[in-house]
């Protein structure tokens, strides 16, 4: 039979491209692949029809993680719109770790509804998980073990849930409540810490923020004054570095302090 030349020209579809890129980069078939859900049809049963077909192997990928849209205060982002944001513009507000709270503690598969106001409910939520971190690591008392046990089950089966963040930082909150009532120390840090592993929001490099040399002379005069028992003095010292936004806590390991949020 003689040979047949075909010509082509232009350049390949989308759908073959990417098939040819994953082929090469994971080979014929892999765990995990990503995309919005306007990709399902026809960009990723396309990718599946040609990968299967050229490897004779199935399934192409064993889970599809299809993200819902992100929507800018309750309507769909598009440059028509003039709608449109980029994550350069949000960071130059907010700390990539807030964005990362507020992008993780949602469902992939619900539409977000993106706004500063909900911005900054998430960067609230980070600096109270932030503080309460930051006292465990610093804390003596003894741990709940059965307390963490539980916790740990019930953020993995949430986890396991198709990914259930809400539910999963659900958990990690009442843990905080439930820590806050009846104390925690080394354990819980690092039970803390494992969950980052998964969370990504960077928990073992926080430190206390440096204190101003003023803020810091007013917390060691307060000390004072309450060793001398003048509660009056101590007092006014405490109330002067609230309107600094400072918040003192004494403890029975001593005064600690955080940042109003």
């Amino acid at each position: 039979m003689p040979k047949i030349k075909v010509k082509f020209f232009g350049r390949p579809g989308w759908h073959i491209e990417d098939t040819a890129i994953t082929e090469k980069e994971f080979g014929p078939q892999y765990d995990v692949h990503g995309g919005a859900i306007d990709l399902i049809f026809p960009h990723h049963e396309a990718e599946i029809a040609q990968m299967e077909s050229i490897s004779g192997k199935k399934p192409l990928v064993k889970y599809w993680l299809h993200t819902a849209f992100l929507n800018i205060n309750k309507e769909k982002m598009s440059k028509s719109l003039k709608n449109f944001l980029t994550i350069k513009e949000a960071l130059e507000q907010y700390n990539p770790r807030v964005l990362r709270l507020f992008f993780i503690s949602q469902s992939y598969r619900t539409t977000i509804d993106f706004s500063y106001e909900v911005l900054e409910q998430s960067k609230n939520s980070l600096e109270k998980i932030d503080s309460f971190i930051l006292q465990l690591k610093e804390s003596k008392e003894k741990d709940d073990l059965k307390l963490i046990k539980i916790a740990k089950e019930n953020f993995e089966k949430a986890m396991n849930d198709d990914f259930n963040t809400p539910k999963a930082f659900a958990v990690i909150y009442d843990f905080i409540k439930e820590v806050n009532k009846k104390g925690g120390g080394k354990k819980s840090y690092e039970f803390i810490l494992d969950l980052d592993n998964i969370l990504g929001l960077n928990f073992n490099s926080l430190k206390h923020p440096k204190l101003e040399k003023d803020i810091h002379k007013l917390i060691e005069e307060r000390e004072l004054a309450r060793k001398n028992k003048d509660f009056k003095k101590a007092d006014e010292i405490r109330e002067k570095l609230y309107k600094l936004g400072i918040i003192l806590e004494d403890t029975k390991e001593g005064v600690k302090w955080k940042k109003k949020s």
